[in-house]
């Protein structure tokens, strides 16, 4: 029995996913599971997806083999090791997701086609295992009837624990692998690629090459996140005074995306320059005031290309279709990131206190770049930025400190 991943909107704006049968009737168990331990404990609709897209695993799992948990459990028969083990390998696998419907009620299918040489990083296979560990047990306290209580719930927790010691080791977090910002050379191609009138930019539509460059200049110029800049309202922005409100709406009724992209930061208002503001506005009255249906919502960034959702607010695919074409298109991009240009508004704002007569204290730069990022004040997050800036210049200067160490014979030339 095939399973697949439903979305869709409800009349209060809270995005809801159940999981679906191969005739789209609700399977029980999961969506009792979602609804008891995720959705009711005010968890995100992301960890809702995150959720169904393990069980989905489990279930694909299952159906391949024939069996059913459902009756597994009420024979109070538990999953053996070779079973668990069969489990793991199964979520190594990489499934590429279709979608097999448009518009309202689509559905998100695993693709029965994979190459079970592709897997997945640890990341997802540690997520995928823990869900379904967390399922199992809870199906199993539901569904196993027995006379000794305590010995079931012994074998419950015995089987949880056996699954999860299945994971994956994560790797030591640390700060010598985070992404870096990018290089002044990529920055001059990004700026020459996103420059309206290049004969280098990929994209064809005038308005379309507008739309996009405003996504680069505010991503560079403001730091932001993906999910931010797609949820700016033109309501949000004071021409007035040159400054742009980043707002948390969750579960917004107007806005039609099914995955709505999401603030994760703090509420703030940031300043715009008067050149950033100058092209926001006339991408306003112009650009995007000749597109259809874009009076029926006051979202800055929409959908430019003809057809049913024209005029819309952009979506979080089109978005990452923006990043994914430049990166085709130029060898130095070949690993483009939105969120990189948020790495390099941070090593710039470093750079530009670093050269000020009179910078301020760690704890005051800390403060500063908490608020204009989003961050809780004192969550540590600032502080690793600064850290990695010192980093950085402690290996500049290392460099430089070897090279001027260096004594050559007289006639001796360093080629």
């Amino acid at each position: 029995m095939a399973n697949a991943q439903k979305t869709f909107v409800m009349s209060s704006g809270e995005r809801y996913c159940l999981l679906v049968d191969s005739v789209g009737s609700p399977l029980y168990f999961p969506n009792l599971y979602l609804t008891t331990q995720v959705r009711n404990r005010s968890l995100s609709f992301a960890a809702e997806q995150s959720t169904l897209n393990g069980i989905s695993v489990l279930y694909r799992f299952l159906d391949e083999r024939d069996e059913s948990i459902e009756r597994r459990f009420y024979k109070g028969k538990f999953l053996n090791d070779s079973e668990l083990d069969g489990i793991r390998d199964y979520c190594q696998i990489s499934f590429r997701n279709v979608s097999t419907a448009q518009g309202a009620g689509k559905v998100q299918a695993l693709n029965p086609y994979y190459l079970p040489a592709k897997k997945v990083g640890v990341e997802t296979e540690y997520v995928r295992l823990t869900v379904i560990a967390k399922y199992l047990a809870w199906l199993a306290g539901q569904l196993i009837a027995s006379s000794n209580e305590k010995a079931t719930a012994l074998q419950i927790v015995k089987m949880e624990k056996a699954l999860k010691s299945r994971r994956p080791v994560k790797k030591n977090r640390n700060h010598e692998g985070d992404v870096s910002g990018l290089s002044e050379e990529q920055i001059k191609v990004l700026f020459e690629l996103f420059r309206p009138g290049s004969d280098l930019s990929p994209f064809i539509n005038k308005s379309i090459r507008v739309r996009n460059r405003l996504i680069f200049l505010m991503l560079y110029h403001l730091g932001l996140r993906g999910g931010e800049l797609l949820n700016v309202r033109i309501r949000d922005i004071d021409f007035g005074s040159n400054q742009l409100i980043i707002a948390r709406r969750a579960d917004e009724k107007d806005d039609p995306r099914k995955d709505q992209p999401l603030v994760k930061t703090l509420d703030r208002r940031l300043p715009l320059s008067d050149t950033l503001a100058s092209e926001i506005h006339h991408y306003i009255l112009h650009d995007r005031k000749g597109v259809a249906n874009s009076s029926k919502n006051d979202f800055l960034l929409i959908t430019h290309k003809s057809g049913p959702t024209q005029g819309q607010p952009l979506s979080k695919s089109a978005y990452k279709k923006i990043i994914a074409v430049v990166r085709k298109v130029s060898p130095p991009l070949f690993n483009l990131t939105g969120h990189q240009l948020r790495h390099s508004w941070n090593e710039t704002f470093s750079e530009q206190l670093d050269s000020m007569d009179e910078p301020p204290s760690e704890e005051e730069q800390e403060k500063i770049r908490s608020y204009l990022m989003g961050w809780r004040e004192g969550s540590g997050t600032a502080a690793t930025y600064n850290k990695r800036f010192i980093r950085r210049k402690a290996t500049e200067a290392a460099i430089r400190l070897q090279e001027g160490m260096i004594r050559l014979p007289k006639r001796v030339h360093n080629e």
